[in-house]
């Protein structure tokens, strides 16, 4: 199978180095972003960000076809999400593949059409459930996204609960 990665993942596990971890959790997968999501990379390492390199040389570009062109221009005409979110979501409509994204309204969006959407919540969860890292270290992990990338990540507690609980 392959998988559909947003900027705002891959960016954020790039500034951990922590790349390696999705490739680890998603072992038989093929790792894909789309055009959209390759120019805001572009963007990103033209602006400095040097972690862009070790993204684009982690991930392959996947061509749309006529028919994730056509959802995708009709999602623009009624979403207000980016150009990658778009395409990833037109892309794994039609392909039948999830999507990684840690922007909510994309998530949403991309629930409501069908696809099978993971945030970071759900990635660093997997990754102590299946036995990459332990709880501790997924705690080290929230720690260093939360400083490097500065993000919030709401509901520490459901990634460190158990599947079982």
């Amino acid at each position: 199978m392959s998988i559909l990665l947003d900027t705002d993942v891959l960016s954020a596990f790039a500034k951990i180095s922590g790349l390696d971890l999705l490739n680890e959790l998603f072992s038989s997968d093929e790792l894909l972003i789309t055009n959209g999501v390759y120019e805001e990379l572009a963007y990103i390492r033209e602006s400095g960000y040097n972690f862009v390199d070790q993204i684009l040389g982690f991930v392959r570009n996947t061509p749309m076809n006529d028919e994730e062109l056509d959802i995708y221009h009709s999602f623009l005409k009624r979403a207000n999400l980016g150009k990658g979110e778009l395409q990833c979501i037109a892309v794994c409509i039609v392909r039948g593949y999830p999507f990684v994204t840690n922007d909510r309204k994309a998530k949403n969006f991309a629930s409501v059409k069908g696809v099978a959407v993971w945030d970071i919540p759900d990635i660093l969860k997997a990754l102590w459930v299946a036995e990459i890292k332990s709880k501790e270290d997924v705690a080290i992990l929230i720690k260093m996204l939360e400083q490097k990338d500065s993000m919030i990540i709401k509901n520490k507690n459901r990634i460190m609960e158990s599947a079982m609980d």
